[in-house]
């Protein structure tokens, strides 16, 4: 007999999980306030990756005339309301592909805000009235929200989040971007390819403080060269609504500066306020929802994944944890596995990396090699006229075991796959020495710079 499994949350976690749930053969129940998709698909991932392209698309075209293509710079325009317009497109259809995935599989799906009555029964309230759901196992999957800054309150118009500059009704003149991280570094990478001025001030001594500096460094070179201002080492003073100005500090002293629009980007915060999570006794703090390695709480039958956890907030990690939490309820020893988790930041150059950073793996090794082969030397990088960044390899000395990639140049977000299976197999550099790698390609690089971790190399 099948038991029932409520799933709260129709985002990257929670709508995997219901389907997983619905395929070893649960009644299972999907909540979600809003849209299925959640950030990731609607506010999130996809609709800034849409964003991203476009930027990409008018850059390119800008530059036809290197590849022997005449398109008169005066008649490349952005088309704003078109840029908004194919993204809107993209998110519809996602979202109702996954609409199709809650049908095919059976899964009943209720549009409400949840709460927990008891430890066994959520409290659905709809546009028609409440109802209330009885579960054996209860998956929450409720997600994160943007930070906001206790003295710059989101307004929606001048001090704004990410959600909201996905849809601005226009370009704006002038954009501050406050957090230099992976969301204000793709922000800047749109809109400053948009015509837009844009300023980024980051608290920590680099843009991207989770990379290694010479990667993250690259990146900022070519968004400098696009005209973004880049602040380090900067921390927020106060924020002036009026004069539409902010205050800030740095070791060179202090300074303002006014912008039409400021973005704030400093993080995201669980969503758990609204679940009432005290009422089925599940343990939570300002990082999340307590959790073991089978994604449970310490409430053994309620189990919670994705941002809500406060870990890794990445949609793939989302899916992962999805796939344990529902496994896991339904009988199946699953363990979440955090060893290779690829990081990708969709810029321009975009950058990627699974396993250690360099500074990481010396602060556990000590002693490591490292390989890097750069992009300026690669073939298809140069027909492409991409030809910016580098490959860089980690590897330890004793075994020549990998533990860690990292890439900024092009399709960085693609290469990383490589890495992502060496460092899932445990693969040691020896092992991939005689691989073939196709030629031309980008992909040469990640086996390029391996080879020269090991003293190899052949095109460096």
């Amino acid at each position: 007999m099948s038991s029932a499994i409520a799933v709260v949350g129709g985002g990257p976690a929670g709508y995997v999980a219901a389907i997983v749930a619905a395929q070893k053969g649960k009644q299972v129940t999907l909540i979600e306030q809003r849209v299925l998709g959640g950030t990731c698909l609607n506010e999130g991932c996809m609709a800034t990756k849409s964003l991203l392209e476009s930027a990409e698309m008018a850059e390119k075209i800008k530059h036809a005339g290197r590849f022997g293509i005449r398109v008169p710079e005066q008649e490349v325009s952005i088309d704003w309301p078109g840029v908004q317009s194919y993204k809107n497109n993209i998110v519809e259809q996602l979202v109702m592909g996954i609409g199709f995935l809650m049908r095919k599989n059976k899964i009943k799906v209720l549009t409400g805000k949840a709460r927990f009555v008891s430890q066994r029964q959520i409290a659905v309230k709809m546009d028609q009235g409440e109802e209330i759901v009885e579960a054996d196992k209860i998956i929450i999957a409720s997600g994160s929200e943007p930070m906001e800054l206790p003295f710059a309150p989101f307004d929606g118009r001048w001090i704004i989040h990410s959600g909201h500059a996905m849809s601005l009704s226009a370009i704006p003149e002038t954009l501050l971007i406050i957090g230099g991280g992976v969301i204000g570094c793709e922000f800047a990478s749109i809109y400053s390819r948009m015509g837009c001025d844009v300023t980024v001030i980051e608290m920590a001594d680099q843009i991207l403080p989770g990379e290694d500096a010479d990667i993250a460094g690259v990146l900022r070179d070519q968004l400098e060269r696009t005209g973004v201002k880049i602040l380090t080492s900067t921390s927020l003073i106060s924020v002036d609504q009026q004069t539409k100005t902010v205050r800030f500090k740095n070791p060179d002293g202090s300074g303002e500066a006014t912008a039409e629009i400021v973005l704030v980007a400093v993080g995201r915060m669980p969503r758990t306020a609204e679940l009432q999570l005290d009422r089925a006794g599940v343990a939570f703090g300002k990082q999340g929802i307590s959790v073991n390695g089978h994604m449970q709480t310490n409430v053994p039958h309620i189990y919670a994944c994705g941002d809500v956890v406060g870990g890794i907030q990445l949609a793939h990690v989302a899916f992962h944890e999805g796939t344990v939490a529902a496994l896991h309820a339904c009988g199946l020893d699953a363990k979440a596995n955090y060893r290779a988790v690829p990081r990708c930041i969709y810029t321009s150059p975009e950058i990627a990396g699974v396993g250690l950073t360099e500074k990481q793996a010396r602060s556990q090794y000590g002693d490591v090699r490292i390989g890097e082969f750069p992009f300026s030397v690669n073939g298809k990088a140069i027909i492409l006229d991409e030809a910016i960044g580098k490959v860089k390899v980690i590897t330890e000395p004793e075994y020549n075991e990998i533990l860690g990639v990292s890439i900024v140049g092009p399709r960085a977000t693609e290469l990383i796959g490589q890495g992502t299976v060496m460092i899932h197999g445990e693969m040691t550099a020896d092992m991939m020495e005689t691989f073939i790698s196709a030629h031309p390609t980008l992909s040469e690089t990640v086996h390029e710079a391996l080879l020269s971790a090991i003293g190899h190399a052949v095109h460096a």
